[in-house]
């Protein structure tokens, strides 16, 4: 018995989609062909969105990167070319500030190549 089961279902699946192809007509190619565009297109967007958030990120991220390493206050100062003394006080704290950014972020590789080097 499962013997002509499976031939019948061998003959019964190529009679299922030629009856369907038939009853359908020509929309069937139409939709095989939107088909394959949405997976495509599919795959377009999704890499797309990834690579915008990328650089939604990487514009955050350089933004808060200006903020910390050029403050406002400091730019402002620095801006005000009719009064030199302003003008010097802002550029010195900018010195001051990237200075101070510097050794912040220079400690840790220092920290880092020694343990290293002694290993």
């Amino acid at each position: 018995m499962p013997k002509s089961s499976l031939q019948i279902d061998r003959y019964l699946k190529p009679l299922v989609v030629v009856l369907i192809v038939l009853a359908c007509g020509p929309e069937l190619f139409a939709v095989i062909e939107l088909t394959t565009l949405l997976e495509l297109l599919g795959a377009t967007l999704f890499l797309f969105a990834f690579a915008t958030s990328f650089k939604l990120l990487a514009f955050s991220m350089l933004d808060c990167l200006r903020k910390a390493l050029l403050p406002r206050e400091y730019t402002t100062l620095v801006g005000m070319r009719a009064w030199p003394s302003a003008a010097a006080a802002g550029l010195f704290f900018l010195l001051v500030n990237g200075l101070a950014w510097f050794v912040l972020c220079l400690t840790p590789y220092l920290v880092v190549s020694s343990l290293l080097t002694s290993v």
